[in-house]
């Protein structure tokens, strides 16, 4: 076929108005970047969840050129696995305090010191000193929130059962928990279970052993990962857990299997009286059907005012992405302080001081966590973690269990933790 200059012209305008679209096309595509968290965007029932979409479209469409695919990870054992094998996906992870060094012992977490002196980012607008969350001296991610255990308890079952003020003792956890422990009811059950959370017993570790190993102002672990809380300690702990549910009868045996799903759901459904759990899950628990039911009061601990160890969620990113640049972008402004005020409408306790200045911290609604904070800073204390504290929380979980089921010795469940911990240690290096 024959082509005249004129309509050869016209061929190549238009081949080359359609490679500037595509050009324009490709130049215009937004980056995408993997972000794991364990909050399920399509849960409707927990606004922690639709605190976080939100941050989330915040964060796009001041990002236009940045979209966010969300992996949803209930255990975080998908994330912990990628990490390990130094794959570059995802591109952000969602971690606890508690399990940090572990990630940071992968060798596949990014420092961020250079990041935050380059950027400019407060170092002093936080409700904890940015460097309690350093490993061995660097920092590795930014904290979203500080989370410190609380007694949650159903205010018409100890009021029926004639408890009049919540225990803030052990003493009086062991006393009032056995007035209120009838029928279909478990007056203080203690979770010692795997059901959910990180691996076994991540509750127990949590809200329990986390203190009272360490003690008010001890230690917890060295840097190397060796146990490092005094054995007197453990014995105390051993026994205070094991009186629960036998001396003092304040949790039926059969609960010892009970982890963070089951103390939740009786809770919910008015089955537990009242435990330390998660602040965290209080609004949830109360949207989900224990309404104005449900109460809260400060920690038990040995003394009314004893410290509590504290953690929270962190985000870091994944030193082997390849989208390093618009994961900084989208850590820094799911911590900054507009990102961090719509995650406090998720109930949540913030981990940005200035987030606080917020109109939603204005609201009757958001006493609860103002409250939770006050408790943050004026009891709160951090500790340094076991490189495998997943293992270690297992293996304090089996020997308890065990010591309550088949009536043993805290001294003996303290021979088996300290053996089979060693172990593991070992094999981990």
């Amino acid at each position: 076929m024959r082509i005249n200059r004129r309509s050869f012209s016209i061929v190549l305008a238009s081949a080359a108005a359609l490679s500037g679209v595509f050009a324009h096309g490709a130049q215009a595509a937004a980056t995408e970047i993997v972000y794991s968290t364990f909050l399920d965007p399509t849960n409707e029932r927990d606004p922690r969840a639709a605190a976080q979409t939100h941050m989330i479209e915040a964060f796009e469409k001041a990002n236009p050129d940045i979209k966010v695919k969300l992996v949803v990870d209930p255990t975080g054992q998908t994330q912990m696995r990628a990490m390990r094998s130094h794959a570059d996906k995802p591109d952000v992870v969602r971690i606890t305090t508690n399990f940090l060094r572990e990630y940071v012992a992968t060798g596949n977490v990014l420092e961020i010191d250079d990041l935050l002196k380059r950027d400019k980012i407060d170092q002093t607008d936080w409700l904890r000193p940015l460097d309690d969350n350093k490993v061995d001296g660097k920092l590795y991610s930014l904290p979203q929130d500080y989370r410190i255990p609380i007694l949650i308890y159903r205010k018409s079952l100890l009021e029926k059962a004639g408890v009049t003020q919540p225990p803030t003792t052990w003493d009086e956890a062991c006393t009032e928990g056995k007035k209120a422990n009838r029928g279909s009811v478990m007056g203080y059950p203690v979770p010692i279970g795997a059901g959910g959370g990180h691996g076994g017993a991540e509750a127990l570790g949590e809200f329990y052993l986390d203190t009272m190993l360490p003690g008010d102002g001890g230690n917890y672990f060295t840097t190397s990962g060796e146990i490092a809380f005094p054995r007197e300690n453990f014995l105390r702990a051993a026994q205070t857990i094991k009186d629960l549910f036998g001396r003092c009868g304040a949790a039926p045996q059969q609960s010892v299997q009970m982890g963070f799903n089951e103390i939740h759901d009786g809770l919910r459904a008015g089955t537990v009286a009242m435990t330390l759990f998660g602040l965290y899950r209080f609004n949830t628990i109360r949207a989900q059907g224990a309404g104005d039911d449900l109460g809260w009061a400060p920690p038990t601990a040995y003394t009314p005012t004893g410290k509590q160890t504290i953690y929270g969620f962190q985000l870091a990113i994944n030193r082997s992405s390849k989208n390093i640049e618009p994961a900084w972008r989208f850590v820094t402004f799911m911590t900054s302080p507009e990102g961090q005020a719509i995650q406090g409408e998720g109930g949540e306790v913030v981990a940005r001081a200035s987030a606080y200045k917020a109109k939603y911290f204005t609201k009757p609604d958001a006493a609860n966590q103002l409250a939770w904070a006050e408790l943050v800073k004026k009891r709160g204390q951090l500790v340094t973690y076991s490189p495998v504290q997943v293992e270690f929380n297992e293996i304090v979980g089996e020997a308890f269990q065990r010591m309550i089921l088949q009536d043993g010795s805290p001294e003996d469940a303290y021979t088996e933790v300290v053996k089979n911990y060693e172990e593991k240690l070992a094999r981990s290096r």
